[in-house]
């Protein structure tokens, strides 16, 4: 059937050694490839909350160092608003004649509070009126916020006796962020205790490079893995990278972009808006930490973000790591798995060329035996189908030669028969004609036909031989055709065998 020859050219185009060592291959792979899909299955996930919740301790690590780090600096100011010292001098008016001795012990205390961190800036004391009465370093002025020193929500928190941190100043031409930590000083009663009487304030400028060498150290959580913070209004206050600071992820609110202007809270060109829809989303959740999976503005693939609360102060802290990255691990054990499946795949398929070689080396000799035989019955039957091809070429002819003895053979019948009839006639008119002639004639003529009928019989008999052997000779025919097609058929079968033997070794 075609379908059946298809299938067999098909099978013929690979040998039985290769489809053996195919299949050792394939009864190899096979289990590798479903380990590989339950490892991506079942370990993907594993994976990535293992990463998630590595990125959310990284977080809650990061934060803990800054609320720690601003717990101690506030710890600094309070302490100084508590030095007599301090306190004595805001009761001092400038025309004491003991001013000048408490300016200088006052000094030593703000320097004191000043050593405590490299990071300070100036130490700043203020009267109730908000006045500023002295500084240290004495050489360099405070900052500025616009036209003013302290901006007037500052002053009206701090004299509700809370301690605060500002929000972030950022000075372009220096690129260095400051923030304000203001506490309050209290007077005291005759035996050194605070009373509630507030009669200044300490303002503590504070630079924020620790802040930002701890965001830049943020590192570790893979390839492409970064951290930043926002703050209240949601500027990016600390970057891994130095050229994304101080960009806003959204809009600021109107008396937002006021104070800013008034303030100069970024420099005189206020700050440029970089919107990101899901950090700006983000920005209202109270819960810490917060995971989710976004791709930020800046980037171009998605990432995981793990955002963090800072205690002390309204920031947020983010940590970010490339989707990729999360997952390389899972990649990196699917690789070594493919690794470790093609060289399997090599050996098995060596191993399976030897031993189907080994396997079909005896069925190859049988095939080739075979296919001798086949030859040499091909061979004889196409002599058979010569010979009985002669064989009836010479029945023909000898039907021919036959047809032709007949037809002679009839017509001296004939002529016999018509001799006999004249002789006949010339008896009966023997009264007619002389005598002795006619019966000389009528002998002669009843003589010649005596042996034309003799020679008849003669040829009947031969006839008969003649056809016998035709017979004879036509049988033997027969039987040599039929021989030749049997042998034909024989070596078609044989053929067919060894054409399926082929296609099974190949």
């Amino acid at each position: 059937m075609p379908g059946s020859n298809y299938n067999n050219r098909q099978r013929r185009l690979i040998s039985l050694p290769l489809r053996i060592s195919l299949g050792l291959v394939l009864a190899t792979i096979l289990p590798l490839v479903i380990t590989l899909f339950v490892i991506e299955w079942r370990t993907q996930p594993i994976l990535s909350d293992q990463a998630n919740k590595a990125m959310q301790s990284d977080a809650q690590t990061r934060v803990q160092l800054i609320d720690t780090y601003f717990k101690e600096r506030v710890l600094d100011a309070k302490t100084i608003t508590q030095v007599p010292t301090v306190q004595q001098y805001l009761l001092t008016p400038p025309t004491d004649p003991t001013y000048a001795d408490q300016t200088k012990h006052t000094i030593f205390a703000l320097a004191a509070g000043m050593y405590r961190d490299p990071n300070y800036t100036t130490w700043q004391l203020y009267d109730r009126q908000g006045k500023l009465r002295l500084a240290y370093p004495t050489t360099q002025k405070p900052a500025l916020h616009g036209n003013i020193l302290v901006p007037q929500r500052y002053q009206d928190t701090v004299f509700t006796n809370q301690t605060i941190i500002s929000t972030v100043y950022y000075n372009p031409d220096q690129q260095k962020a400051t923030v304000d930590i203001y506490s309050p000083v209290a007077a005291l009663t005759p035996e050194g205790k605070p009373t509630n009487t507030l009669i200044g304030f300490i303002r503590v400028t504070l630079g924020l490079d620790y802040i930002w060498g701890i965001v830049k150290g943020d590192t570790q959580n893979g390839k492409n893995s970064y951290a930043f913070i926002l703050n209240e209004d949601g500027v990016r206050i600390a970057d891994t990278e130095q050229n994304r600071i101080f960009k806003a992820v959204q809009d600021l609110p109107s008396d937002v972009q006021q104070q800013v202007s008034n303030e100069q809270r970024y420099g005189p060109n206020g700050i440029p808006v970089k919107k990101d829809a899901t950090l700006a989303q983000h920005l209202k959740d109270t819960k810490s930490p917060v995971s989710y999976q976004a791709q930020p503005a800046e980037q171009n693939e998605s990432y995981q973000i793990v955002q963090a609360n800072v205690g002390n102060v309204p920031w947020k802290y983010y940590v970010l790591s490339p989707l990729s990255t999360v997952n390389a691990v899972a990649q990196q054990q699917l690789e070594v798995t493919l690794l470790v499946a093609l060289i399997m795949s090599g050996l098995v398929a060596i191993i399976g060329l030897v031993a189907g070689r080994s396997l079909t080396r005896p069925i190859l000799q049988a095939v080739n035996a075979l296919r001798d035989s086949s030859d040499a019955l091909n061979s004889l039957a196409s002599r058979q189908r010569d010979a009985s091809t002669e064989q009836m070429w010479v029945v023909e002819s000898s039907q021919i030669g036959l047809q032709s003895v007949q037809y002679y053979t009839e017509a001296i019948n004939s002529a016999a028969a018509q001799l006999a009839a004249v002789g006949k006639n010339l008896g009966q008119n023997i009264n007619q004609l002389d005598r002795q002639k006619l019966l000389q004639a009528v002998e002669h003529v009843q003589n010649g036909a005596k042996y034309i009928e003799n020679a008849a019989q003669y040829q009947n008999e031969s006839n008969k031989k003649l056809a016998t052997a035709l017979k004879v000779t036509n049988q033997v025919t027969e039987q040599l055709a039929s021989g030749a097609t049997s042998a034909t058929d024989a070596a078609a079968q044989l053929e067919e065998v060894v054409d399926q033997l082929r296609a099974v070794v190949g």
